[in-house]
């Protein structure tokens, strides 16, 4: 876990009362200046050039002059005082309607702040009811807290495996931009030098954590594990944990129960819904409709609050991961500047033809993973639909000699058990979603579709040549080699790069120059074509455009 300092609690002043009072404030200012000359200068009003009404006998005037221009000075000083309080009065208009907008301006923006703060500090447990709750353990179904070692302790999760996670020194040090002590550049910042984009502070990010789960006793513990860890250290107030589970049958309701109390008693917010009703599975050729379907609604209420409440979306999967995983993909989303960044999933391919010689290891999400050439990460033989194996990722691409050195390397198209993306990209104008094909069916997966509406919505250009009037810069979508992760503790075992830090332990100019070398240089078009396998059959190999 990193280690940070407690940093002070900074409350804003209260908006609408300054406004209140700046507004009585004009007001008296308007009324003293409306006081000032109330008194006319003269006791008759009737113009003495054009004397009285017809129907009114003519009256002498009060005052006479026995100069005419005199008399003619003294008419245009009370007419130039007549003019200077018309423009006083209306100053005093403009004034009153400059402080009733920013009054109400500054209602509206008090409203959007108390809408913000309630959707971070929101704790909801949903689909719990009492005979549910006979299921859980009489420990934790306490009205005292607990203490996080405990719960993280309690038999819900220690009876399963987990990997050993730990971050040393030089982890630390690079994960540290990410801490909310962390200041302006660090120790480094007092070199004379430009600070490299792994030096800036990311210490004011807000992250919405996603998760759906379904039978997931064996990887949740390992996840609540690594949660936690990145929670107490980045601080909770930071997080919101989102989570959607359905029809399990083993203990993942139960460890969720047990997550909104850890949850709780960090302070981080949350909301936890458990739907027992929503049975598994999916229609025949629905499956993409029905993965859409939770995966959305575990991003409700992103949907739901208002703009600017988090700053970045983190999905996960169900897989083993560690502390490490999360720090170094958020890290490289920041460096980046990136629209999407993912990790690697890996899975062993459990077939007779190599249980002699051992399982390989492979990379997993290959149906929706595509290269900046549009190309699997996998060479598979067309028109057989053969897998070359096994195959190193990428092998007919020009980035996988950076992926091979550990080095973040763009790609058109990924998800792959982790991945993080700016919030903005849910929410007006793109409000993208995840979909299915226009046809309804299982043709491609819901994540290579996200992708595809990201490129659409990011693109220069639109397909036609045209340009697009949302005037993108291209989509920057990488993947993080060094976030690996694996769907069984020894599948995360033999992919995970987190122990390999001797890029970090440089230092002074040689840092540097590594550090640069992590930089990617983005291209801002798409691949012209991608090729796809419809419906997950290898053997039907198509090239389609990009979006």
């Amino acid at each position: 876990m990193l280690r940070r300092q407690p940093t002070p609690v900074v409350v804003a002043p209260p908006r609408i009362p300054f406004a209140f009072a700046h507004f009585f404030v004009s007001l008296a200012r308007a009324r003293q200046l409306l006081m000032t000359d109330s008194k006319p200068l003269l006791a008759s009003t009737t113009d003495p050039e054009k004397g009285a009404p017809p129907d009114e006998p003519s009256k002498p005037p009060i005052f006479t002059f026995s100069s005419p221009s005199l008399g003619d000075a003294f008419h245009r000083s009370t007419r130039l005082l007549q003019h200077d309080k018309t423009r006083r009065i209306a100053a005093v208009v403009v004034l009153s309607c400059l402080v009733l907008w920013t009054l109400v301006r500054g209602v509206t923006a008090s409203k959007e702040a108390r809408l913000r703060r309630a959707a971070r500090t929101t704790q909801r447990l949903e689909g719990f009811s009492e005979s549910r709750l006979v299921q859980v353990p009489e420990g934790l179904r306490t009205q005292y807290d607990l203490p996080v070692d405990g719960l993280l302790g309690h038999p819900l999760l220690s009876s399963h495996e987990v990997p050993v996670c730990r971050l040393n020194a030089y982890q630390q040090d690079r994960y540290a931009p990410l801490l909310p002590s962390y200041g302006n550049g660090g120790r480094r910042a007092r070199s004379g030098k430009p600070a490299l984009p792994h030096d800036l502070p990311r210490n004011k990010l807000r992250y919405f954590v996603a998760l759906n789960l379904f039978d997931s006793e064996e990887v949740f513990p390992s996840l609540i594990r690594a949660l936690t860890g990145v929670l107490r250290s980045l601080g909770p107030s930071r997080f919101h944990i989102s989570i959607y589970e359905n029809g399990s049958k083993d203990d993942t309701p139960l460890q969720l129960y047990l997550f909104a109390r850890l949850l709780r008693q960090l302070g981080a917010s949350y909301t936890l819904f458990s739907d027992p009703r929503r049975r598994a599975g999916f229609q025949e050729n629905k499956r993409i409709a029905g993965l859409a379907q939770v995966r959305n609604q575990v991003l409700k209420p992103l949907y739901d609050a208002p703009k600017g409440t988090w700053d970045r979306v983190l999905f996960l999967n169900d897989i083993h991961l560690c502390e490490a995983e999360i720090l170094e993909i958020l890290l490289q989303h920041e460096v980046q500047d990136a629209d999407m960044s993912c990790g690697m999933d890996f899975q062993y391919l459990r077939i007779p033809a190599f249980e002699a010689s051992g399982y390989p290891l492979l990379f997993y999400d290959v149906w929706v993973a595509r290269d900046m050439r549009g190309l699997p990460f996998y060479e598979i033989k067309y028109p057989t639909g053969d897998w070359k194996l096994p195959s190193p990722v990428m092998p007919q691409s020009p980035s996988r000699f950076r992926y091979d050195s550990l080095l973040p390397t763009q790609v058109f198209s990924c998800f792959n058990g982790i991945s993080i993306l700016s919030a903005s990209l849910f929410l007006p104008p793109h409000s993208l979603r995840f979909r299915t094909h226009e046809s309804g069916n299982d043709e491609h997966s819901e994540c290579y579709l996200l992708c595809s509406d990201v490129w659409k919505t990011l693109s220069p250009l639109n397909l036609d040549g045209t340009s697009n009037a949302r005037g993108g810069r291209g989509a920057r979508i990488q993947v993080v080699p060094r976030a690996s992760v694996g769907y069984k503790v020894e599948e995360y075992e033999a992919a995970r790069k987190d122990r390999n830090t001797t890029a970090f332990e440089l230092d002074g100019e040689e840092r540097r120059e590594v550090l640069g070398e992590e930089l990617i240089e983005w291209h801002p078009w798409p691949p012209k074509l991608v090729t796809t396998y419809p419906y997950g059959h290898w053997d039907d190999q198509i090239s389609i455009p990009p979006f």
